[in-house]
């Protein structure tokens, strides 16, 4: 499993209580790898979450089409299985949710 970077967390509207993370997994990524990913870490609470969507560049560093990702949350922690047949590719994962008030990731 590698590491995943967060590359922006932002509010729909400020203090409207959403909130929407987007991270970016390494070009290492295949088909059915997983990453638990600590919702509170990123200010969402614990049962929040309320969307996920991801994406898949299949040209690293070009073209950049919808993926399929599947998600189970326990205890906070969501674990997101990546499901395109696409090897050794950049993938981006944007979670919404329930902000936890006053936390800004």
């Amino acid at each position: 499993m590698t590491a995943t970077t967060l590359l922006d967390s932002w509010e729909h509207v400020p203090n409207a209580g959403i909130k929407t993370v987007g991270l970016l997994f390494p070009n290492t990524t295949d088909e059915n790898d997983t990453y638990d990913i600590t919702l509170e870490d990123y200010g969402i609470q614990a049962t929040g979450l309320l969307t996920i969507k991801s994406w898949v560049h299949t040209t690293d560093g070009s073209v950049i089409v919808t993926d399929i990702a599947t998600c189970a949350v326990s205890a906070g922690v969501v674990t997101v299985t990546l499901q395109s047949a696409n090897a050794n590719s950049t993938r981006y994962v944007e979670l919404s949710g329930r902000g936890i008030l006053g936390v800004f990731a």
